[in-house]
């Protein structure tokens, strides 16, 4: 199912919810975790009726029963995997990064709504790349999917509302390096396409500590970029890395394997997992 469908399918739910009149804003929890939603976004949407978002990405089996669990969300948006994440592993310690100003706020909002975890998460407010760029200047980036309608303007396939971002940019390996972390077990990237320039500022982290790492990946804002499959194929080989669907159960060793679970004009979750 392609990411315009998705939106369409959520669109009819949260009109359907107006009409019996379940207010739009509230406080929910969802397993063990308080989250501020709107209805009108879907993440909020997906957290309010199913009690997760990426349910796949906080479940992963391959992560480590550990104490000490250390992980980077990239693209954390309002929190709905940095948290939860927080909650399964008491002694963590998480870096959530958002660069936009309106998911940063609603995801420091949705922190503090929960301070028993409060101190396992620090928030950064970066745009994250290869290292190259000192700042963001007035780039775009679509962390709002808004089921109403809003002024604005929106992407072209998955129509989220568009937000320029003026914050630092850092990249994995310098973030590794100014928090001073001694190891990584897991990173998420959701970053709307920009996930292969965050990886290329990753390479040292990678070859260190071995993390297991979630991004998504979809074709067409890829192209845009000029990168293909291949390119993140070549990546993660060279560092003895194989990507999989983030269920373990299908290897995605090549474009071809890949352009048969990736729908057109939408995306997928792939693991990426030390040999």
């Amino acid at each position: 199912m392609n990411t315009k469908t998705k939106i369409g399918l959520a669109k009819l739910l949260y009109h359907a919810l107006r009409l019996v009149g379940v207010s739009r804003k509230r406080i929910i929890l969802r397993h063990g975790v308080r989250f501020d939603v709107d209805l009108a976004e879907g993440i909020d949407l997906s957290l309010f009726l199913f009690g997760s978002f990426q349910k796949w990405v906080i479940d992963q089996t391959l992560l480590p029963n550990k104490d000490n669990f250390c992980a980077i969300d990239i693209g954390a948006n309002i929190g709905a995997i940095c948290l939860p994440l927080a909650c399964r592993y008491p002694g963590s310690r998480i870096i959530a990064v958002e660069p936009t100003d309106h998911a940063f706020k609603r995801l420091q909002r949705n922190i503090e709504l929960n301070p028993a975890i409060q101190s396992r998460i620090k928030t950064i407010q970066a745009f994250m790349g290869d290292g190259s760029q000192a700042a963001a200047p007035g780039m775009i980036a679509y962390p709002s999917w808004r089921l109403d309608k809003v002024a604005g303007e929106r992407h072209s396939v998955h129509l989220g509302q568009a937000h320029v971002v003026t914050c630092p940019t850092l990249s994995i390996d310098g973030l590794v390096e100014q928090e001073g972390l001694d190891h990584i077990d897991f990173i998420k990237i959701d970053t709307d396409g920009h996930e292969f320039e965050i990886l290329k500022g990753a390479r040292t982290t990678l070859e260190r500590w071995r993390p297991v790492l979630v991004f998504e990946f979809c074709f067409y804002e890829n192209e845009k970029r000029g990168y293909s499959f291949a390119d993140f194929s070549a990546f993660f080989n060279s560092l003895n890395y194989d990507i999989w669907l983030c269920d373990r159960k299908t290897r995605i060793p090549d474009e071809a394997a890949a352009r048969r679970v990736v729908p057109e004009l939408g995306s997928c979750d792939f693991a990426a997992v030390p040999r």
